[in-house]
């Protein structure tokens, strides 16, 4: 799957639509209750759960569960692109399922977007996602504290937060594990001249006319990395035409100066996104589930 940002005229909002006003979240039981999606003959199943509920609607992850026979009992939550102003759950499901048959659990998730809800709503959405799954790991059959997070353009920017920072609580939202695709990780760096046509970073934080820096500098995961970071692989495409490769190289050198595993990996004619359908692409989403697989052990 390939991304495109919404054209400045042309604001691409997804429509939160709350099936039902509740309060409260689903239990990953109860939703298999009422069914599941069934991939083939691959074993692989999905079902859609309520993780959060807010005013606007409720907040939902589809659960990719691997076949029984090869389930590694590790989870990664996939984190939709968009610019932090659109896409949703659906558009990873694709990496989803390709990631669920080499035995992972997938949890791809919905979060609340800018303009409407700016800055950090986003990162809020994504720390509940994890404190979810990790607060159900018995339900999904996975070990709780071994947790990886990946995501693609705006989500790879929230993946590289949920390796870095925790929320207060009784259940951490931090990752064991992260891998960012075509990631944001400084707002205070340029994107491409392509790509800060679309003003997604002034639409995710509030900015009007004057740059906001320092609430660029709060939004960058780049300035929340420490020594506790987690091991984070970074997937940039040779071509991508609205993120340039500094965002990544620049990232790269600050976490193995903290002394972080980290890896870049550069893809020949991969612009801003990645496909399983791709040859080399897929092999950079096989080289993602090494990463998880190395890191997320236990």
């Amino acid at each position: 799957m390939h991304y495109a940002w919404s054209h400045p005229a042309k604001v691409w909002v997804t429509l939160w639509v709350a099936s039902s006003a509740i309060a409260c979240v689903q239990d990953p039981s109860e939703a298999s209750r009422h069914g599941s999606n069934v991939v083939g003959d691959t074993g692989i199943s999905v079902t859609t759960i309520k993780y959060a509920h807010h005013p606007t609607g409720d907040l939902k992850l589809d659960i990719v569960r691997p076949n029984p026979q090869s389930n590694l009992h590790r989870a990664i939550l996939l984190i939709h692109g968009g610019g932090w102003v659109g896409g949703n759950r659906k558009e990873m499901l694709e990496i989803g399922n390709y990631l669920a048959d080499k035995g992972f659990l997938i949890a791809s998730v919905d979060y609340r977007l800018a303009p409407k809800d700016p800055w950090p709503a986003q990162l809020e959405d994504v720390q509940a996602a994890v404190r979810y799954i990790r607060a159900h790991a018995k339900e999904l059959d996975i070990v709780a504290d071994e947790i990886g997070a990946s995501g693609v353009s705006a989500g790879g920017h929230l993946s590289a937060f949920l390796g870095s920072v925790d929320q207060v609580g009784a259940v951490s939202s931090r990752v064991q594990a992260v891998c960012s695709i075509s990631g944001i990780h400084d707002l205070n760096m340029p994107l491409t001249q392509a790509g800060e046509t679309y003003r997604i970073v002034q639409r995710l934080i509030g900015e009007t006319t004057k740059i906001d820096k320092p609430g660029r500098y709060k939004a960058s995961p780049i300035n929340f990395f420490d020594q506790h970071t987690a091991p984070t692989l970074f997937i940039q495409g040779k071509v991508d035409p609205l993120v340039p490769s500094t965002q990544t190289e620049e990232a790269e050198v600050k976490l193995k100066g903290l002394g972080v595993p980290t890896q870049a990996i550069y893809v020949d004619h991969m612009g801003h996104g990645i496909d399983p359908i791709n040859a080399p692409e897929a092999k950079a989403i096989d080289a993602l589930a090494d990463w998880m697989r190395k890191y997320l052990r236990g």
